[in-house]
């Protein structure tokens, strides 16, 4: 089979040329580490772990090619930071989609990911992936953060994420958090597709976040015994910046109230007291 370089994505390229230079090649063959300029490669000439590798990026070049915006799989890799390939994925393995990074089982359980994601083919998991957009039936453990949760804001939350996306709506709600302006393209979108203003969508915005934000606040008194929500809140937008694990994990949180379950937030709490050693 011959590839042609030219017609792959950057990504891919990097990753080939990455390959090729580590001198994967069958003794016969002319060491191609310091060719840059290759426009074809004939996977003969590559050995077989090199073969093997090349396979696995071109699987997911063909994946990202044929699916949706908000269900293309971006980036795999363990919780060290380690790449994975699809077939070795575990609970804990950090998976992006649509823009949003976090830990498989957790992005299951948030609605955002398949479960068909374990099957080990890109095939299955696309074939499969209507199941990220079902309601899951209330585990007796997410009916105890419904109680938390106010449910005009919940509807509201999303309306939005349908208009702009779950990798927009963890931007713009982190936007609101931080005290900082809205997108004028994110209130566009909005407005957009319900017919309204950008400043009702912009007022929309803001009180959702604000209440949920209060709703959080409740069930992290209560449920995770967190007394002052607002000191929890000024460590997550400064170790957010710093590490990339808190930001993932707060991502996740975001996740967790949009769709109705504060439990996504408790790595995240449990970071918080890991820093501030409460045990």
């Amino acid at each position: 089979m011959t590839i042609n370089y030219d017609e792959l994505c950057p990504t891919t390229k990097e990753q080939t040329q990455a390959l090729v230079a580590r001198g994967e090649l069958d003794d016969h063959q002319q060491d191609l580490g310091d060719s840059q300029g290759f426009t074809a490669i004939s996977t003969a000439e590559l050995c077989e772990t090199t073969q093997r590798h090349l396979n696995e990026l071109l699987e997911q070049e063909e994946h990202l090619e044929h699916a949706a915006e908000n269900l293309a799989i971006t980036d795999i890799k363990t919780v060290e930071g380690r790449p994975v390939q699809l077939k070795d994925i575990k609970p804990d393995t950090l998976i992006t989609v649509d823009g949003i990074t976090g830990q498989a089982d957790h992005l299951i359980e948030a609605g955002v990911l398949s479960k068909s994601i374990y099957a080990g083919s890109y095939e299955e998991y696309l074939e499969d992936a209507e199941d990220c957009f079902e309601v899951p039936e209330e585990s007796e453990g997410t009916q105890g953060t419904r109680e938390h949760i106010t449910p005009e804001a919940l509807s509201t939350a999303s309306q939005i994420e349908d208009a702009i996306g779950s990798a927009n709506t963890i931007e713009t709600v982190t936007t609101v958090l931080a005290g900082e302006d809205l997108s004028a393209d994110i209130l566009a979108g909005i407005s957009e597709s319900y017919g309204v203003s950008p400043e009702r969508a912009a007022r929309e915005i803001y009180q959702t976040t604000e209440q949920l934000y209060n709703d959080f606040a409740g069930y992290a008194e209560d449920k995770l015994g967190v007394e002052h929500i607002d000191h929890l809140a000024e460590w997550v937008a400064h170790a957010a910046d710093q590490n990339t694990r808190i930001k993932q994990l707060y991502q996740q949180a975001i996740v967790g109230a949009f769709s109705g379950d504060f439990r996504l937030s408790r790595d995240l709490v449990q970071e918080y007291r890991k820093y501030y050693r409460m045990f």
